[in-house]
């Protein structure tokens, strides 16, 4: 099963390091590897670069997305897949500092529509040292 975790990162520290992304990475796999004893610490480290969520719009915005879909279902902050025909099987979790889906796929549908949200999303596999950013949608010109 993979995971992946996904921090929205402010305005200034993306300018700083999206040329620099395993920079970035190292700073949240040193928090995700703490000590309990240095949490504080951390969380004042992930405060510093990240933003919190908007859970409620992020929840509504995946609803609208995919309320009429027969593979889907949610419950609160808990968003699933179960798609037999791509056997992809995706939880997605909001939560105030992170989203996190876990999966049997390596490129889960929920992905594509986090561009949608238009933040600076970076995504970390802590399990197998991957990281990226999700690229924004860019609008459509006429």
């Amino acid at each position: 099963m993979n995971e992946f975790y996904i921090f929205s990162i402010k305005e200034e520290f993306y300018k700083l390091y999206k040329d620099k992304p395993g920079e970035l990475y190292y700073i949240f796999n040193r928090i995700y590897n703490m000590k309990k004893s240095d949490k504080e610490y951390g969380y004042n480290l992930f405060c510093q670069i990240s933003e919190f969520l908007d859970k409620k719009y992020i929840n509504n915005l995946l609803r609208e997305k995919y309320k009429e879909k027969i593979m889907y279902s949610n419950s609160n902050n808990e968003h699933i897949i179960n798609n037999l025909f791509l056997n992809e099987i995706t939880i997605l979790t909001v939560k105030n500092p992170n989203i996190k889906i876990e999966t049997n796929i390596t490129k889960p549908s929920f992905l594509k529509d986090l561009k949608d949200l238009k933040l600076h999303l970076f995504v970390c596999d802590f399990k197998n040292n991957n990281y990226y950013f999700i690229t924004r949608k860019k609008a459509k010109v006429c």
